[in-house]
């Protein structure tokens, strides 16, 4: 599950059976906001609900910004991230690849890569962490298909390093995610488990370029062909989490990520998530 830190969502998370946690960097929840005690009595919350912190999301990063001071700045940040996810006891360190919008995809792969071999992976083989971008389409995240993927992965040939596959951004794009996952199914490190809904009618009436003819959606509930794609996975010995993530506004309300406290919706929206993956994994963890 994937969620912001609160013990209280600890608990529901391990009470709707889920076994892990991606938990989300968040303006309290960062290294320097965070002394070695917190630290200590979050690994003991989470051992106390009997549920492990998988993996440290790290999202809203640009770790080639035009910007050489930003630049430097975000790669310090996520340097940090590192030790963070490192000191909670992840194995994984999910983000985003950054970007600069305009230029060349060349110069934007030949910039990203040289940052994560030249910075990150020194700090991931000391501290034994694998780290991965999410494909989330943004002018600020160039690394979104599966073309660029083959690029970026050519130059980091590290497999501590690779993808946060999440499904729901190929969809949207009308790009396969069956076929994206076979295709880099040994470079899949992390997942998340969101689906998306085209809205036939809508896309009718507005196109491509128009709003509203999309939408995220919990697991089931979109166009993913779940049992297709988890059987990628076990078929390449996937051993990284299934991180379900939930925005779905039919199981939200407004503000029901707000505090301590889930909304009930969205508490249910993420029980019947969980219920749905669960048929297609048997004995494996969420």
């Amino acid at each position: 599950m994937l969620t912001k830190y609160f013990p209280q969502r600890l608990a529901f998370a391990a009470k709707a059976g889920y076994e892990a946690v991606e938990i989300s960097r968040t303006e309290s929840f960062t290294l320097e906001k965070l002394t070695d005690t917190d630290i200590d009595r979050v690994k003991a919350t989470a051992k106390e609900a009997g549920i492990a912190i998988l993996s440290l999301s790290c999202p809203g990063m640009n770790h080639i910004d035009k910007d050489p001071n930003n630049r430097r700045n975000e790669n310090a940040v996520f340097l940090r991230c590192l030790e963070l996810g490192h000191r909670l006891g992840c194995s994984f360190i999910s983000t985003l690849s950054g970007g600069i919008p305009g230029a060349k995809v060349e110069d934007q792969v030949k910039a990203f890569s040289d940052v994560v071999n030249q910075r990150y992976l020194p700090v991931c083989e000391k501290l034994n962490l694998r780290m991965g971008w999410e494909n989330y389409p943004d002018p600020e995240n160039f690394a979104t298909v599966p073309g660029i993927w083959e690029e970026v992965l050519e130059r980091i040939p590290n497999r501590r390093v690779g993808l946060e596959f999440d499904p729901s951004h190929l969809v949207r794009q009308f790009i396969d995610p069956v076929r994206a996952a076979w295709d880099f199914r040994d470079r899949i490190l992390g997942f998340h488990a969101k689906d998306t809904e085209i809205v036939q009618p809508v896309l009718q009436k507005v196109g491509i370029h128009g709003e509203g003819w999309w939408r995220y959606r919990i697991p089931g509930q979109g166009l993913v062909d779940w049992p297709k794609l988890i059987n990628v996975l076990l078929g390449a010995k996937y051993e990284g989490g299934v991180a379900v993530e939930h925005e779905d506004d039919f199981f939200d309300e407004p503000n029901g990520d707000e505090g301590p406290e889930m909304a009930a919706s969205r508490r249910r929206g993420f029980v019947l998530a969980k219920n749905f993956l669960s048929q297609y994994l048997p004995g494996a963890t969420l």
